[in-house]
């Protein structure tokens, strides 16, 4: 199941100070991207579970992981310097969320604390969010990939 793939969103480093300028922002960004093609339902349950996982890439520093991620390669991953970049080294990255409400994700519940995740990363060019696709489900918890394009 893909979720938010019609969503229109560019991750960038802009600090809002609270959900409803995220969202206000989302939504003007939405009608100038799709135009007429906006669908961009802000309240819409996109998930309906307490805690949901998201598996993307990324570049990141050695020890740079938030708290609610884990590296997906494994624990030696950054002694192979192969692997890096001027200091930064190309990842593939779990995050895990837990819903507000303790009960499940609204669209904008779920972009906004993605759009939030993402501002430590380095992306490259691949800042433009093509939603989360590919769910699997890991000891009762979705799963998903979230694709991001240049």
């Amino acid at each position: 199941m893909d979720i938010l793939s019609k969503i229109a969103w560019s991750f960038n480093k802009t600090e809002y100070k609270t959900i409803d300028d995220f969202n206000h922002k989302l939504l003007k960004y939405q009608l100038d991207i799709m135009k007429e093609r906006a669908c961009w339902k802000s309240d819409e349950i996109v998930v309906d579970s307490p805690v949901v996982e998201v598996e993307f890439m990324a570049w990141i520093k050695k020890g740079s992981l938030a708290e609610n991620e884990t590296l997906l390669e494994g624990d030696d991953f950054f002694e192979d310097e192969d692997n890096s970049e001027g200091g930064l080294f190309q990842a593939d990255i779990k995050a895990r969320f837990e819903a507000d409400n303790g009960q499940h994700f609204t669209a904008l519940e779920l972009l906004y604390k993605l759009d939030k995740q993402m501002k430590s990363k380095e992306l490259g060019d691949h800042i433009f969010f093509e939603g989360l696709g590919d769910e699997k489900n890991e000891d009762g918890v979705s799963v998903f990939y979230m694709g991001c394009g240049s």
